[in-house]
């Protein structure tokens, strides 16, 4: 057996399995997005928007978790529309590891970091109706088999946690895996030390390798024989243990099954058929002796009677088309009853409750209303998410005793024919989209709702619910905003929970907005203004300096049809300047967004997806589109492009600029194109060159400029990991000493202490100090003449600057956020003094034009 690293060399050398697969291509399903295999984006894509074309969007209804996918998609996979791309991100990444001597690329570099975590540390703090931003998503919670104090929960992007103390508080050690996501985890209950990690995600977000094992309660993984090459974009869902004998295994995914009868060190695997249907849930037959039967269902329901060798298709009581999902719940209450919860394809509501009283053989309906997979409390309203929260439960000694999740939690008492609602999305007392319920070990009546906020806790059958998510640390952060001068102010966007702040002292996260947080930010002339954006445009400002704070939509003049995350910035130089891309069209308020005028319109296709504003000349604005990078010099009155030599083979993803010098920019890319992923140029965006050397072949989401490294130092975000580069070092390094495996959304730079923050999607928001080789205060760029520039200050407000050759035209001077603090034209002499300016021991930066039109840019502490 290898260790986890060696498990790498297996991936991309082998397939373990070489299946091929011969879909039906007579329609292409939205909802199952990705798994769509002979589909591309684009025509997934199609199918959603007309789905949705002659239809009111409305919560609980999918189309938030397919604009997510949609816009984690988008750029990965243009221009082919492949959705297999993205499944070679992990592989990519250790490939590189390898190439590179990087087998743990977390403590392995040239430059030094060192990661902490920020927070959210559990869910956020905060009144109604922000009680509800929680912790992060959770998929799966399981028990030690002799000792229920001891669980485990499971997220998709933010690995398997552990508690000791019934749900107090939690650890990970799943950080450095290739793949954190897990999906499910079987522990041996002759010896609880043995635990088997079904890896991904089982709503397909994170690919699996595989199933690893743990002989150390969790420590540290290995191998198994189920190795998947996470480049096959495999999922695995529901992970079973015989339990009267802990060698024998079956698991489930979107090709089948696969079972194992010594602990997999070998397996078997069943195709059905070679139908390879997605497999999204297993049970046993409840019994010591019954774990030959099995039953299995996606969109059609399957039994078992030799352990997973073969498989019958079930029809009798049930339906057997129009079928989005199925998810399964029995009882050791009636070993031979079975529960199937079947969510509609047409429209992902509720059609219907069916029970089996003879062990799954035939079934009877129990209802087909009211909608219970919808979001109103009396089950009035249409459509649902069945591909995306279904679960039920049925209680362990009252086998008529149900309860079923959705967006909500509803319960019967009898078998499924009538039904109660037990808690609404918008309560504030559990969190919305439930993926799992499951009960304590050993009793009938306390249940736990593993949902996109975390894992909370019922000791009266669901009647009240309790947040037992403690110190999870499973955020998925999509972007941050910084205070200017507070270290601890921080506002973050979060998928499924809002947007948080943290003020007075670190981890202190207070819920200010909710829904699906995005772009955010600090006024960085006032921390007592917030700026907030929930979905498509959806803009708010909160001002802190009033009792309660007041919340002000900000959206008039906006465009309908902004992009579900979309860019939204202050001015750098006025910061009653707002600017919003998400459209074609750059917008922009005068009045702290309280009313909006378009500027010019990029020049590529689609919405603009970020953009930035030279802070050294605020007229000069450069945005990105998929495929191409415009240029404004007017402040966003017209658009040029500047797409020039860039490479047609990736989707633009990010753009930031030089805080001293606007023609200085760098663009990233999204995509699997290993040769294009950082371009630079030095002449605003007429030429450009490849700077890429160094980087894995995985997206680059993120790019920051250290405004305070003359060295043009540069740190971007990718998939996995945050990597530097500057003008000393050859080529791109490492920047994640402990920094975890989840994707970087977003990097921004805290200057008063030189601190690096990441917001990550799965680990929330981490934190390191900047790289310590930058040049220091007495270092200078040289001047492209014969002139050397030098500056000298004395202990009081002087400020003298000497041209050794040719005499000196203009002096701007800017601080480390790049505002221009001082400026003068038309001097005309080799020496300049200036004594207008009083000292105060900050970082600046002046910029000293010649007459000859050569400049020079020097670093001062003054």
């Amino acid at each position: 057996m290898k260790k986890i690293y060696s498990l790498t060399i297996l991936l991309f050398t082998t397939m373990v399995f070489s299946q091929t697969r011969n879909q039906s291509d007579s329609s292409i399903d939205w909802t199952k997005m990705n798994n769509n295999k002979n589909a591309t984006f684009y025509q997934v894509q199609d199918n959603f928007y007309n789905y949705w074309k002659d239809k009111t969007i409305e919560r609980g209804k999918g189309y938030k978790p397919f604009k997510r996918w949609e816009d984690f998609m988008a750029p990965r996979v243009y221009p082919s529309g492949d959705m297999s791309l993205p499944t070679t991100t992990y592989d990519n990444y250790m490939k590189w590891e390898l190439a590179n001597g990087y087998y743990n690329a977390r403590s392995s570099s040239s430059v030094t970091s060192n990661w902490t975590q920020l927070g959210p540390i559990g869910p956020a703090s905060g009144p109604a109706p922000y009680t509800g931003t929680g912790a992060g998503r959770v998929n799966f919670l399981r028990f030690d088999p002799t000792n229920s104090n001891i669980m485990y929960v499971g997220a998709p992007d933010g690995g398997l946690w552990k508690s000791t103390n019934g749900g107090t508080t939690w650890t990970t050690n799943t950080d450095f895996l290739t793949v954190i996501g897990c999906s499910d985890l079987a522990i041996d209950p002759t010896n609880t030390q043995v635990m088997y990690l079904a890896t991904g995600d089982l709503e397909g977000h994170r690919n699996s390798i595989g199933i690893l094992k743990s002989t150390d309660g969790g420590i540290t993984w290995n191998t198994t024989s189920l190795v998947i090459n996470s480049s096959n974009g495999w999922t695995l869902s529901k992970l079973l243990m015989d339990p009267n004998d802990s060698s024998r295994m079956i698991v489930s995914g979107n090709q089948g099954v696969w079972t194992t009868t010594n602990g997999w060190v070998t397996n078997s695997y069943s195709s059905f058929s070679n139908t390879y249907p997605d497999i999204k849930d297993l049970e046993f037959k409840p019994g010591l002796l019954n774990a030959n039967t099995v039953y299995a269902a996606g969109t059609k329901f399957y039994k078992s009677t030799d352990f997973g060798t073969t498989w019958t298709q079930i029809t009798s009581g049930l339906p057997t088309t129009g079928i989005s999902r199925i998810a399964l719940a029995v009882t050791p209450g009636n070993d031979a009853y079975v529960y199937a919860l079947i969510g509609k394809s047409s429209d992902q509501s509720y059609m219907g409750t069916y029970r089996s009283t003879d062990s799954g053989t035939t079934f009877t309906t129990m209802s087909t209303t009211p909608n219970l997979l919808g979001y109103e409390s009396d089950g009035s309203d249409s459509g649902g998410q069945a591909f995306f929260d279904l679960s039920i439960v049925a209680s362990p000694t009252a086998p008529n005793n149900i309860t079923i999740g959705g967006v909500n939690h509803w319960r019967s008492f009898d078998g499924g024919s009538t039904w109660q609602n037990v808690s609404v999305w918008d309560s504030g007392e559990v969190h919305a989209d439930v993926h799992e319920i499951t009960y304590h070990p050993g009793s009938s009546s306390t249940m736990y709702s593993c949902n996109d906020g975390g894992i909370f806790i019922s000791t009266d059958n669901g009647n009240q619910w309790t947040d037992i998510s403690g110190n999870l640390a499973i955020g998925q952060v999509v972007k941050l905003g910084l205070s200017s001068n507070v270290e601890t102010q921080i506002v973050a966007g979060e998928q499924d929970n809002g947007t948080i702040l943290n003020t007075s002292t670190l981890n202190d996260w207070y819920g200010i907005n909710g829904g699906d947080g995005g772009e955010c930010f600090i006024d960085y002339t006032n921390n007592n203004l917030v700026y907030v954006q929930y979905v498509e445009g959806k803009y708010s400002r909160i001002d802190y300096s009033t009792s309660p704070e007041t919340k002000v939509a900000i959206q008039t003049g906006l465009p309908t049809g902004i992009d579900f995350y979309s860019p939204f910035k202050m001015d750098p130089v006025n910061h009653l300047k707002l600017y919003s891309g998400g459209t074609p069209t750059l917008y922009t308020s005068a009045n702290q967004g309280n009313s909006w005028t378009a500027l010019g319109t990029s020049s590529g296709t689609g919405s603009i997806k970020d953009f930035v504003v030279a802070p050294s000349n605020p007229a000069i604005i450069y945005t990105v589109q998929t495929d191409a990078i415009s240029k404004s010099t007017n402040s966003g009155g017209s658009f040029t492009d500047v797409t020039g030599t860039l490479p047609t083979s990736v989707a633009y993803s990010s753009i930031t600029v030089s805080n001293i010098d606007p023609n200085k920019v760098w663009v990233t890319c999204s995509g699997y194109d290993s040769a294009n992923k950082v371009f630079k140029s030095t002449d605003g965006g007429a030429t450009w060159t490849n700077i890429s050397a160094g980087l894995p072949n995985v997206p680059i989401n993120t790019i920051v400029f250290r405004n305070a490294g003359i060295a043009d130092e540069i740190y971007v975000g990718g998939d996995i990991g945050v990597y530097i580069t500057n003008n000393n070092i050859t080529s791109w390094q490492p920047f994640k000493t402990n920094l975890p495996n989840a994707a970087v959304r977003d990097l921004e730079i805290y200057y008063p202490t030189n601190k690096l923050r990441a917001g990550t999607y799965g680990r929330g928001v981490w934190e390191s100090e900047l790289n310590s080789q930058t040049l220091g205060v007495e270092d200078f760029t040289s001047v492209t003449s014969q002139s050397t520039v030098t500056i000298s200050t004395n202990t009081s407000n002087l400020l003298q600057i000497k041209s050794s050759l040719h005499n000196i035209d203009k002096v701007v001077i800017y601080d480390v956020l790049g505002k221009r603090v001082y400026q003068k034209e038309g001097i005309n002499t080799k020496i300049f003094t200036d004594n207008t300016m009083t000292k105060s021991q900050r970082v600046l930066f002046v910029k000293t034009t010649l007459v000859n039109g050569s400049v020079a840019i020097n670093k001062i502490l003054f």
